[in-house]
């Protein structure tokens, strides 16, 4: 485990990271992909805001190299979603939202592992599946 007092910049990246997971996983990128996807998508108006938070929560932090490309690719899906809401039609959400919700579930699980291992806790394949 990375100690505070000796190593203050890998504090402040673990407390940044855990800040940024735990605002994007209160979001609703789930809800948001499946209402987008289904039969009958309907585009709630707070959530282009909502997804520009994430993706500012997202941009704001110094991932650890191995997971900044996931950010990078989390931040860039997050734009294109919130654009195409902010056209406020249904007919062209499915694949950005898709996209969004794909590189939400890559990031928030390699995110919270890189956490646990900082941590010493031992992680095995805890996804999020569905």
């Amino acid at each position: 485990m990375e100690h505070a007092e000796t190593h203050p910049g890998a504090a402040a990246r673990t407390a940044g990271v855990l800040a940024a997971l735990t605002h994007i996983d209160n979001v609703g990128f789930h809800g948001i992909a499946t209402n987008l996807t289904g039969a009958s998508p309907t585009i709630d108006r707070n959530w282009s805001a909502l997804i520009r938070n994430a993706r500012i929560a997202v941009a704001v932090i110094g991932w650890p190299t191995g997971i900044q490309a996931m950010a990078e690719r989390f931040t860039a899906a997050a734009d294109h979603l919130a654009d195409t809401l902010d056209q406020r039609d249904t007919s062209i959400v499915a694949e950005p939202a898709k996209e969004l919700h794909i590189a939400y579930h890559a990031l928030s699980d390699a995110g919270w592992n890189y956490l646990a291992k900082t941590s010493g806790i031992p992680t095995e394949d805890n996804g999020h599946h569905h």
